[in-house]
């Protein structure tokens, strides 16, 4: 399935919307009208070029709502396979085996994605994708937006991510596999790959084409980024090896995974029923989960050794 779709009538009022999101219409004009105030920031990340990424979370009466959108719209979407990112059966492991062997790639990112997404283009997504009446768009939009804009970290902000490009993206998906390019979006970032060699044109015009998808809901690609591999060289999308068929971590990755669990090795013996220890612990076992999914024997190894330093139970 390579294609959007919303498989449900639509909602045709905010009285069949309350009742959709099991609450009032009362409750929920309230919440339009204050919206705002419901957000907070709950992580503050400085980005190695300086800039801020901003994580937020939302108050109760709004998380209940959100909650409410993602399960009753946004996971009753049907996903098409070019889009990889925060989707259930997806991760950026899946989005690394659409890219394996091949003689071209092209990756890009864009900058701030998720603030560059406004709350017209939001109100876009309700209003003609899911042909939500203006009123019932504009509910949504108030109520998954923050001054204006989609934010990270809420429950609805990943789904509407995925959303954002959907008219203009499937259509450059579909000239795109005209020329058996295989095209796949992660969140922010884009991944194409080509089974035959391209030319320096022909790379110009997708790399010019993926930069004006961006543009047109006002996200900026991040030239630094940008990276083009032949398969003369080492081929990486989320610094995850592809030049093979089997996708691979690279040496520096797994040793990096390997200290993790040495660490929790050391730290074990001083004590393993501080919030310290459970937190380094639960750290490398997701590490050594990811790499099991394309290591097993050396994931299995690892595992074993996590299993005998287990964190004590306060």
């Amino acid at each position: 399935m390579n294609t959007l779709n919303y498989p449900y009538k639509p909602i045709g009022s905010i009285r069949a919307l309350a009742l959709a999101l099991g609450t009032s219409e009362e409750n929920l004009f309230h919440l339009t009208q204050d919206s705002d105030s419901h957000y907070y920031v709950v992580r503050t990340e400085i980005r190695p070029d300086g800039s801020t990424k901003l994580t937020y979370d939302v108050k109760p009466k709004l998380k209940h709502i959100h909650e409410k959108i993602s399960v009753t719209l946004l996971q009753k979407m049907e996903y098409p396979e070019y889009l990889q990112g925060s989707l259930k059966g997806k991760c950026y492991l899946s989005n690394t085996r659409k890219h394996t062997n091949q003689k071209f790639l092209i990756c890009e990112d864009a900058t701030k994605f998720f603030p560059s997404i406004s709350k017209v283009i939001i109100s876009q997504i309700w209003c003609s994708f899911f042909n939500f009446p203006h009123e019932v768009a504009d509910y949504l939009s108030e109520l998954t937006t923050f001054k204006g804009s989609m934010v990270q970290g809420c429950k609805t902000s990943s789904f509407l991510a995925n959303l954002a490009l959907w008219e203009r993206e499937f259509k450059l998906v579909t000239s795109l596999k005209k020329r058996h390019l295989t095209y796949t979006r992660y969140v922010d970032d884009i991944t194409i790959s080509s089974s035959r060699n391209i030319s320096k044109k022909e790379q110009t015009k997708i790399i010019s084409d993926v930069y004006s998808l961006l543009r047109s809901i006002g996200a900026s690609p991040n030239r630094k980024k940008h990276d083009t591999m032949g398969n003369g060289k080492r081929q990486s999308v989320h610094r995850v090896n592809v030049n093979r068929a089997t996708p691979s971590f690279n040496k520096q990755v797994r040793g990096n995974i390997r200290a993790a669990v040495f660490n929790c090795e050391k730290m074990f013996l001083n004590g393993s029923n501080t919030h310290e220890y459970r937190k380094l612990y639960n750290s490398a076992k997701g590490r050594v989960c990811m790499l099991t999914r394309l290591h097993p024997l050396e994931g299995k190894k690892l595992k074993s050794k996590l299993q005998l330093i287990k964190p004590v139970r306060a």
